[in-house]
């Protein structure tokens, strides 16, 4: 497949801010704690994403029951978020950030299972490389 150029300047900058985010936790959950921390960073987002979405919606129509796909992916994000920054009581953001960046193993199997995408050798050997990294940072800063 042919992936333009905007699809994946928007990707990088996913993980840029992904990044910064990740670190940025740490810092909050030790200021105000795990769980104020999920609650304003869901205040503030509410607020953000209503100017962006006031200003870059859609407007074709679509059925109400369609909103089941957002409330899941809300119920599963606040849960990432939440345990996360929980996690984070207790370890280093160095530490618990590669174990969080599994995630996309769970990501590639329900691809795989459930909407029948297949990576080609270069992908799977990807994927492989790519837990084989994480898992090597994450035994270094357990270690530290």
């Amino acid at each position: 497949k042919n992936i333009d150029a905007t699809a994946k300047a928007f990707a990088v900058a996913s993980m840029f801010f992904m990044g910064i985010s990740t670190f940025l936790y740490k810092r909050s959950v030790d200021a105000i704690g795990a769980t104020n921390t999920t609650f304003f960073y869901y205040l503030f987002s509410i607020v953000i994403a209503s100017g962006v979405w006031l200003m870059f919606r859609e407007k074709a129509p679509f059925s109400p029951t369609a909103l089941i796909w957002p409330l899941i992916i809300a119920i599963c994000l606040f849960l990432s978020v939440w345990f996360f920054n929980l996690s984070l009581l207790n370890i280093d953001v160095s530490a618990a950030s590669p174990i969080r960046a599994l995630f996309f193993i769970i990501t590639v199997a329900l691809a795989i299972v459930f909407a029948n995408e297949q990576p080609g050798p270069l992908g799977t050997a990807g994927i492989g490389l790519a837990i084989v990294a994480i898992i090597l940072i994450g035994i270094d800063q357990s270690t530290i």
